[in-house]
C-alpha cells in the first residue's frame, strides 16, 4: 500500500514537471510571436510566467487532491473482503466525501485562474493575453505530454 502511494505521488510530481516544461514552451512561443509582431515588452514575459505558474500549480493541487481523496477512500475501505451489497453501501456512504473534496479543489483552482487574469488586468504588470494563453493551453500541453510519454515508452520496449 505504501509503495502504491509513493509511486502515485512520484507520478503526480513527474507529470507536473512535464506540464511545467510544456507551459514554459507555450510562454516562449507567445513571447516569440510578440517579438515577431514588434509588440514585445516585459509584461509579455511576466504574463507568460504567471499563466504557466498558475496552470502548473493548479495541476499539482488537482493531482495531490485527487490522490489524497482516493487514499482516504482506500484507507476507509480497508483490506477486508466485502460482498457486493457491502461494497455498494460503502461506495454510496463515501461517494459524497470524494465529490466534496473534488468540488472544493475545483472551486479553489477556478478562483486561482480568475484571480490571475484579474491581477493581470488590474496591475498592468502582466500582459493579459500572454497570461491567458498558458491557462488555455493546459489541455493541448497535456495531450502533447501524453503523446510524447507514449512514444518514449514504445521506443524503450
Amino acid at each position: 500500500m505504501k509503495k502504491m502511494k509513493a509511486k502515485s505521488k512520484l507520478s503526480a510530481y513527474a507529470d507536473t514537471l512535464w506540464l511545467a516544461i510544456g507551459e514554459l514552451i507555450v510562454a516562449l512561443l507567445v513571447a516569440l510571436v510578440y517579438l515577431i509582431i514588434k509588440r514585445f515588452d516585459y509584461t509579455v514575459v511576466t504574463g507568460g510566467l504567471l499563466g504557466s505558474a498558475v496552470t502548473t500549480v493548479n495541476f499539482l493541487i488537482l493531482s495531490v487532491g485527487v490522490n489524497k481523496a482516493v487514499n482516504k477512500y482506500i484507507e476507509a475501505r480497508g483490506d477486508r473482503e466485502m460482498d457486493e451489497e457491502e461494497t455498494e453501501k460503502f461506495a454510496s456512504d463515501h461517494k459524497m466525501d470524494v465529490q466534496n473534496a473534488m468540488m472544493k479543489s475545483y472551486i479553489f483552482r477556478m478562483l486561482m485562474m480568475i484571480g490571475s487574469l484579474v491581477l493581470a488586468l488590474l496591475t498592468g504588470w502582466f500582459n493579459v493575453i500572454a497570461t491567458a494563453i498558458p491557462l488555455l493551453a493546459y489541455r493541448p500541453v497535456m495531450y502533447a505530454v501524453e503523446f510524447i510519454k507514449t512514444k518514449l515508452g514504445k521506443v524503450g520496449d
